[in-house]
């Protein structure tokens, strides 16, 4: 993910980083998530350059055509989100082994767009930050259909979040229900999570942690109201490393780190149908399933992904995985097990690699398994 810089960047000075923002060299890959810590509130956005090209690691690579992948009755697709890109395109609802074009692009206010998610109903949740204020918004379209006749589904409402730079975003029915929105606290530069509502329009007052201590993810939440949040804990050459896993029993009070983790560094999260928590390790190229983190975590399986990728989340049969890949510009997807992925193949039809593509994700999502009726 990108972080707000002071002062306005020339475009030649992007590959080098410019002054009054952490820079590193033209090697190093997109920082992933948060503020610079002397932004300011009319700063702008500097992505890194990619280098790099796509290393299967010996993955299993599969060109299989099969059955759609939402459930029965529902339709289903992709969604992407590009740092840099003016809208969310959307891919039709089948397997896209084949590189078909987006069937459509949200427009809205689609500007400068980390994590994205979509629910166990369909519905897409786009986090976004104005570089002109002080401020971010959270929009939802209505779901299950992915860009019905070509337009995407209407604008169910624009939530505005006062206190700090949204990320990612996780619910069960987020027309309804609370939309869980990991953020980057505008007064303290750390990471934390707020509770936000169609139905009041704003969010609750910051879920934060004395352990935080940087820059803030992924986030997730259960259907006992539980909250988890990947956090990066220092700087190493400009860009953020280290991995916390930090968690709030009922998405509240002072959150707790938990232990047993094995990610290097930070990046998405998200529950699979057996009740597992995934962490994304973006600048390492791994998937990692825990089983438990109320607080004490278990191993249950460690993955290896063909590149860097911040954010992504299962589809709605829970079988198969779909991850933004900063590394190559695409959207990579896998058969998915938890202790097992198999590549499976990656689009990248109406994507830039420039413009970073930070989130590949399936609507409807997997977790209607885990929705409270």
């Amino acid at each position: 993910m990108r972080y707000l810089v002071t002062g306005l960047c020339a475009a030649a000075l992007i590959l080098a980083g410019c002054s009054g923002t952490n820079t590193t060299s033209s090697s190093a890959l997109p920082n992933a998530g948060g503020q610079s810590p002397s932004a300011s509130r009319h700063g702008h956005w500097l992505p890194y350059n990619l280098v790099g090209t796509v290393v299967h690691h010996g993955l299993k690579q599969m060109h299989v055509e099969g059955p759609g992948d939402a459930p029965p009755g529902q339709r289903g697709g992709y969604y992407a989100s590009e740092f840099l890109g003016s809208g969310i395109p959307a891919w039709a609802p089948k397997p896209n082994n084949e590189n078909s074009p987006p069937v459509c692009t949200v427009s809205g206010q689609t500007y400068f767009v980390n994590g994205i998610a979509a629910d166990q109903k369909g519905n897409l949740i786009v986090p976004g930050s104005d570089p002109s204020g002080y401020t971010s918004t959270i929009q939802v379209y209505q779901g299950p259909p992915v860009c019905p006749g070509g337009e995407q589904g209407p604008l169910l409402g624009t939530i505005t979040d006062p206190y700090g730079q949204a990320v990612d975003a996780a619910a069960f029915n987020a027309g309804v229900g609370p939309i869980a929105v990991s953020e980057i606290n505008y007064d303290t530069g750390k990471g934390d999570v707020v509770i936000c509502t169609l139905a009041s329009g704003t969010c609750s007052p910051p879920a934060t942690s004395s352990a935080v201590k940087l820059w803030g993810a992924g986030v997730a939440m259960d259907s006992a109201g539980d909250c988890w949040l990947s956090t990066a804990t220092r700087f190493s050459l400009g860009h953020p490393e280290g991995f916390q896993l930090i968690y709030w029993a009922g998405c509240t009070g002072n959150g707790v780190v938990a232990t047993g983790t094995q990610n290097k560094t930070y990046g998405g999260l998200f529950i699979d149908d057996d009740g597992n928590l995934a962490a994304l390790d973006a600048f390492n190229s791994m998937l990692y399933v825990y089983s438990g983190c109320k607080p004490s975590c278990t191993l249950v399986g460690s993955m290896q992904l063909i590149g860097n990728s911040f954010f992504g989340n299962l589809n709605g049969a829970g079988t198969r995985l779909a991850v933004g890949d900063v590394t190559s510009g695409s959207v990579d997807v896998y058969v998915y097990t938890p202790t097992a992925l198999t590549y499976r193949y990656s689009f990248n039809n109406g994507l830039t690699s420039s413009d970073n593509v930070e989130a590949g994700i399936f609507s409807p999502s997997n977790q209607r398994t885990h929705y409270k009726k």
